[in-house]
C-alpha cells in the first residue's frame, strides 16, 4: 500500500518536470553555468590544484607511520659494574624487545650522567657489583634505573618495562638450572628488583612536558603565518610592483617585511614564558640568554621561510595551503605528541632537519634540565642551518620571481 502511494507521487512529478524545458531563464540553467564557472577557476589554478591533491595523499602515508605511540628505541645508557656473563645477558635481553637501544656502555656515573644531559640518552641502568654472585647465592639483587622524565608519561612506561624485563630474566635463569637447585625450588624464587628514579620531572606532570613545546609551537603559526600572508597581500594590492621601482634594494625590502614579525614573535613567547612559569609553574633551571638565544636563531628561520613561500604565492588562499601544510607536517613529527624514538627510522632521520623538532627539544632541555650552550650543539647546528638555507632560498626566489 505505502509502495504504490511513493510510485504514484513519483509519476506525477515526472510528469511536472521535464528537462528539455530548461530554458536560460532557469534557474538550474543558471546554477549550471555557475557551476562551469568555478570548476572551470579551480582547474585553472594549477598550484591550488596539486595542494589539494597531494595534501591527503602525503597526509595519510607520513603521519599514521611517524604517530607511534609505542614506546620504542628508547635510548640507554649502561653502567656493568660486575661485567660478568650474567650482567651482560640482562643488558642483552632489555635489548631484544625493541623496547631498548643502547646508547653506550659507560664506566663511571659521571659519564652516564653527561649522555642524559646532552638529550643522547633517555635512561640509564646500573648492574651493581656482584649481581651474578647474589643470584646464584638466592638473593635479589638490585638494578638502578634512572629515567629522565621530560617526555612524560613515556618515561614511567619504561621504567615500567625495565621491571617486566628484569622479572622475565630471573625467571629464565631458574628455569634453565642456571641457578642452584635451592633456588629454583623456594617458594619465591630469585627475583632483579629494580630501583627506578625520575629525573626532570619525578611527578610525571604533563605540563611540564607540554607546555614548552607549546610555546615553540606559538612562535612557528605565528611567524611562519604571519610572513607569508602579510607579504602576499602586498602582491594582491599591487602595492609589490611600487616598491620594485624605488630604489630599495630587495634584501631592505625583505629585512623591512620581517623584522616587525620578529619582533611580535619575541614579544609572544615572552608572554608564553610567563603564563608558563606564572600559571603551570613550568621550571626554567637553564640560563634565559641561551633560550632566548636559540628562539631567535629559530625564528629568523620561520620568517625567511614564509618569505619562501609568498614568493611562489600569488594570493593569500594559495599561501594558506602550503603553510598549512608545513606545519603540520613538522608539528606531528616533532615529537611534541608522539616520542621520537617510537617513530620509524626513516622519521628519526628525518627529524635531523626539522626544525620544529630541534627548537621544542631545545626549549626543553634548557628550562627543564638546565642545559647549556654546549649541550644544544646538534640543536645549535641544526636551526643554524635551517635559517642559512631558508634566508638564502627567500632571496634567490624574491629575485628569480620579481625581477
Amino acid at each position: 500500500m505505502f509502495s504504490d502511494v511513493l510510485k504514484k507521487e513519483y509519476l506525477c512529478l515526472k510528469s511536472r518536470t521535464d528537462f528539455r524545458d530548461i530554458t536560460p531563464d532557469h534557474p538550474m540553467h543558471r546554477l549550471a553555468v555557475l557551476l562551469k564557472k568555478e570548476f572551470l577557476q579551480i582547474f585553472r589554478d594549477r598550484f591550488m590544484l596539486r595542494v589539494v591533491l597531494l595534501l591527503p595523499v602525503v597526509q595519510l602515508l607520513v603521519l599514521p607511520l611517524a604517530a607511534d605511540y609505542d614506546i620504542k628505541n628508547f635510548r640507554m645508557a649502561a653502567i656493568d659494574r660486575d661485567g660478568t656473563q650474567s650482567s651482560r645477558r640482562l643488558l642483552t635481553k632489555l635489548q631484544a624487545g625493541g623496547y631498548f637501544s643502547l646508547t653506550d656502555a659507560v664506566p663511571s656515573w659521571t659519564q652516564a650522567e653527561r649522555l642524559i644531559e646532552r638529550g643522547d640518552a633517555d635512561m640509564i641502568v646500573e648492574i651493581p657489583a656482584d649481581f651474578e654472585r647474589d643470584m646464584v647465592l638466592g638473593r635479589s639483587p638490585e638494578v638502578s634505573v634512572h629515567v629522565s622524565a621530560i617526555n612524560g608519561l613515556s618515561a614511567g612506561v619504561a621504567a615500567g618495562y625495565v621491571n617486566s624485563i628484569a622479572g622475565d630474566f630471573a625467571a629464565e635463569l631458574v628455569a634453565e638450572g642456571a641457578l642452584p637447585a635451592p633456588a629454583a625450588t623456594a617458594k619465591y624464587p630469585v627475583q632483579v628488583n629494580t630501583v627506578a628514579q625520575e629525573w626532570y620531572n619525578p611527578r610525571f606532570d604533563y605540563k611540564t612536558v607540554i607546555v614548552p613545546g607549546i610555546l615553540a609551537l606559538l612562535i612557528t603559526i605565528a611567524g611562519l603565518s604571519m610572513t607569508a600572508l602579510n607579504s602576499v597581500k602586498e602582491k594582491e594590492r599591487g602595492t609589490i610592483e611600487q616598491l620594485n621601482v624605488t630604489p630599495m634594494s630587495r634584501t631592505r625590502y625583505m629585512l623591512a617585511k620581517m623584522i616587525p614579525f620578529f619582533l611580535i614573535g619575541v614579544v609572544q613567547f615572552t608572554i608564553g614564558l610567563a603564563i608558563a612559569r606564572t600559571v603551570y609553574g613550568v621550571p626554567m633551571v637553564g640560563s634565559i640568554g641561551v633560550l632566548y638565544g636559540i628562539v631567535v636563531l629559530y625564528l629568523v628561520g620561520v620568517l625567511c621561510l614564509g618569505f619562501v613561500i609568498a614568493n611562489f604565492s600569488e594570493t593569500q588562499v594559495q599561501a594558506i595551503f602550503p603553510t598549512f601544510f608545513i606545519m603540520m607536517i613538522l608539528i606531528l613529527m616533532s615529537g611534541l605528541f608522539t616520542p621520537v624514538e617510537s617513530m620509524p627510522e626513516w622519521a628519526q632521520r628525518a627529524d635531523a632537519v626539522n626544525p620544529v623538532a630541534h627548537i621544542i627539544s631545545a626549549v626543553k632541555m634548557i628550562l627543564v634540565k638546565g642545559s647549556s650552550a654546549a649541550d644544544l650543539l646538534p640543536h645549535w647546528i641544526g636551526l643554524g642551518l635551517f635559517a642559512a638555507a631558508m634566508g638564502v632560498l627567500s632571496v634567490v626566489t624574491f629575485r628569480k620571481l620579481r625581477a
